[in-house]
């Protein structure tokens, strides 16, 4: 019985390209080594050695030198998700400011803008362009007394209040006496604006402080 060849490539490259680009950028950001990325998504270890070696190699043949270098631009990367995950994500203003800030304290050459002591636009849209992995969005509002009074202990002794102001006025055998309302509060200050993100990010939540100027509506249906 002859020899049945099958192709091996129908069994390679079981990974999506999107799957590579997070390994890439997980490995490139020191978040994973490179054989803890390839189990995470499912890439063999020498292929991604070799995708993350001909990606820097092709960066480097790409334009001018950057003004920080891939170590120093991955550690804004850093800060940019440090910054998001701790509810104040940094806009494009911010990034700029400490751009310039960054390499003056590393004492590297730079084209930056000294008077305004800020990294210009073209080097902020070459920045997103080289790390796909942080894009602009629009943040959403979050008041600090939300942030902070959201805690475990917190919401705890919420209940336990609750129980106390039922149990006393009679109102678990009376549930008629509970009212159903709702309030709602329309701000009239400016909302946040974009901000910096990581990619796919589901909500981004820009922490604000108490604004005076909120009208607040109650709300009871009238059945």
């Amino acid at each position: 019985m002859p020899n049945i060849y099958k192709r091996k490539s129908l069994e390679r490259a079981k990974w999506t390209e999107e799957q590579l680009k997070s390994a890439m950028s997980t490995v490139k950001d020191e978040e994973l080594s490179v054989r803890q990325a390839g189990k995470t998504f499912g890439i063999p270890r020498k292929t991604l050695e070799k995708q993350i070696k001909q990606n820097e190699d092709h960066k480097k043949k790409l334009g001018p030198d950057t003004s920080f270098g891939a170590a120093h631009e991955n550690r804004l990367v850093r800060h940019i998700k440090e910054m998001q995950k701790s509810g104040f994500p940094l806009t494009r203003d911010d990034l700029r400011t400490i751009a310039y800030k960054f390499v003056v304290q590393l004492g590297l050459k730079h084209k930056f803008n000294n008077e305004l002591q800020k990294a210009g636009y073209v080097w902020l849209h070459s920045f997103l362009i080289r790390h796909p992995q942080v894009s602009v969005r629009k943040a959403e509002s979050l008041s600090l007394a939300r942030c902070t009074a959201m805690s475990r202990n917190v919401v705890i002794d919420y209940f336990k209040v609750l129980q106390s102001v039922l149990e006393e006025n009679n109102l678990l055998k009376n549930p008629k006496n509970i009212f159903n309302m709702d309030e709602s509060g329309l701000q009239l200050n400016t909302r946040p604006g974009e901000v910096l993100a990581v990619k796919g990010s589901k909500v981004v939540s820009s922490v604000t402080m108490p604004y005076p100027k909120i009208l607040y509506f109650l709300l009871k249906p009238n059945y």
